[in-house]
């Protein structure tokens, strides 16, 4: 799409005020269902966002990590707990909100306003930019070392985490025998005092 048609603004104005509202209702809605809901849509505007800016790789991305696995888990977590549960009332008021809201929204002006004056010039978008062809060159490319580094580092982190979860696995299991020892020794004096 040309980046200045007037389809491609309408459409990203659409998707970028979906993505706003659904954030909105993920963060401000007190049942978990409607709370998933609005994640997902969330997830699919940034999609919607991405298909206007022609980033075919994120899309794939997103869809499938995003709405395949994180938000399907969401939805299992809460199926888990009981999909009819709520958070209970805030007790703090509606002025503390307010004001955190309000203080938000300044911030975000003050970003907003800043990054608009200080933003360099644009440079003219490839056309293959963002697509899969271009993403795997350049993944496979100028990028494969970093690549494999960050592969090897996550490979290292999962190991990790898995001696560290053993580790703790067994002295829990070594503090729970050593708590049930006397337990067991005072079951086994007790059924020698009644056999006596």
């Amino acid at each position: 799409m040309n980046p200045s048609s007037t389809q491609e603004i309408i459409a990203f104005s659409l998707f970028a005020a979906l993505a706003v509202a659904s954030a909105l209702a993920t963060v401000t809605l007190r049942n978990p269902i409607r709370n998933a809901v609005g994640l997902f849509v969330h997830v699919l505007s940034l999609a919607g966002l991405y298909i206007t800016l022609a980033a075919h790789f994120l899309v794939a991305v997103q869809l499938i990590v995003y709405v395949g696995a994180v938000v399907v888990l969401f939805v299992f977590v809460i199926m888990l707990l009981g999909p009819g549960s709520e958070t209970a009332p805030d007790a703090t008021g509606r002025v503390p909100r307010v004001l955190g809201a309000a203080g938000i929204a300044s911030v975000g002006i003050v970003l907003a306003s800043t990054v608009r004056t200080l933003a360099p010039p644009r440079p003219d978008r490839v056309p293959e930019f963002g697509t899969l062809r271009h993403v795997g060159e350049y993944l496979f490319g100028p990028a494969m070392v970093p690549f494999e580094v960050a592969s090897v580092l996550l490979t290292a982190g999962i190991v990790g985490a898995f001696a560290v979860a053993k580790a703790h696995h067994h002295k829990v299991k070594m503090n729970t025998e050593t708590n049930l020892a006397p337990l067991k020794s005072d079951a086994v004096d007790e059924s020698q005092g009644d056999h006596g």
